[in-house]
């Protein structure tokens, strides 16, 4: 074995898999154990500036450190890609992988063939954090990129999201940009706006899901729903529901294909729809996915449901 590979084995232990060249010969491996290791077969070329260890685990996040390393020191995660990395449920990391890395007039910039690259006029040092070891943008400076290009509906339900998620709120979103939010930048205007419409004492839903689901609602002229209710018979609480329709007895219930596939997740999920069935209640089931990416599919499904349960009861 080359005494260079376990010098890049070391730093791949902490990067995903993963090594850039400036790292390696920081630590003083030479420039031709570099190309060595390259050509050997114990590591893979990823773009010019980055190997990757064979054998490393495949994922999006390795996907998304290897286009923020090819770009630089100072890349990170941005834009839809950032909303990804925090975990939003509308946004994948998948090519092409987005980062920004400041221009800097006294040096060259380096291209990336791994990513989509943007050049902000403004300072990233304030806005950096790490997400499960990729460089990314903290959440409000996600908001202004995203505000460039998403309807100001869907701009409202990512601060929703990301403020149910307690990573921002109304009042440090406009903190944290105000030094950004200059005449003429895109998605400042439409982030001012957007702050300028919350009202003092805002609580936004208890997931941007619930808050798209009722989108999904008034778009489809679908029976006007309560969220978060607690149901049960008289003598019994049965437990909290997502959505529950103000003049039947109709109950919608939105679980995440992540965290409801477990199997005690799926008997504990069914012995509280029998129970909330034996109580009354017609449910309805449907995935986070489904309500962000399938909305015709999820109104469909809900209003067969209401005029199922139409058809049963008699009439006036």
């Amino acid at each position: 074995m080359d005494a260079t590979d376990p010098v890049l084995a070391l730093i791949a232990e902490r990067q995903h898999g993963l090594v850039r060249r400036d790292q390696a010969l920081a630590i003083g491996v030479a420039a031709s154990g570099w190309a060595h290791a390259a050509r050997a077969g114990r590591w893979e070329p990823i773009g010019e500036r980055v190997l990757r260890r064979r054998g490393a685990p495949r994922t999006p996040q390795q996907r998304a450190l290897a286009a923020v390393l090819d770009a630089g020191p100072s890349a990170l995660l941005s834009h839809g890609s950032a909303a990804a990395a925090w975990g939003h449920p509308a946004f994948v990391i998948d090519d092409p992988v987005e980062i920004v890395v400041v221009r800097h007039r006294s040096s060259r910039t380096q291209r990336s063939d791994l990513a989509v690259v943007h050049h902000p006029r403004y300072p990233l040092g304030p806005f950096a954090a790490v997400v499960d070891g990729v460089p990314t943008v903290r959440p409000s400076l996600n908001v202004l990129e995203l505000a460039g290009r998403v309807h100001p509906e869907r701009l409202r339900r990512i601060v929703d999201w990301y403020w149910s998620q307690r990573l921002l709120s109304g009042p440090s979103l406009a903190t944290e940009l105000e030094p950004v939010l200059g005449r003429g930048r895109p998605g400042s205007a439409a982030v001012r706006e957007l702050l300028a419409s919350l009202p003092a004492d805002y609580v936004p839903p208890a997931s941007g899901l619930e808050s798209r689901f009722h989108q999904i609602v008034r778009d489809h002229d679908l029976p006007l729903m309560r969220r978060q209710v607690d149901v049960g018979g008289e003598d019994r609480w049965t437990g909290r529901v997502d959505f529950l329709a103000v003049e039947a007895p109709l109950v919608v219930e939105v679980n995440s294909e992540r965290y409801h596939t477990a199997l005690t997740d799926r008997a504990h999920d069914a012995r509280r729809r029998r129970q909330l069935e034996r109580d009354g209640y017609v449910v309805v089931d449907v995935t986070d996915r489904d309500v962000w990416h399938r909305p015709v599919a999820t109104a469909a499904k809900v209003r067969s449901a209401w005029w199922d349960l139409r058809a049963r009861r008699p009439a006036a």
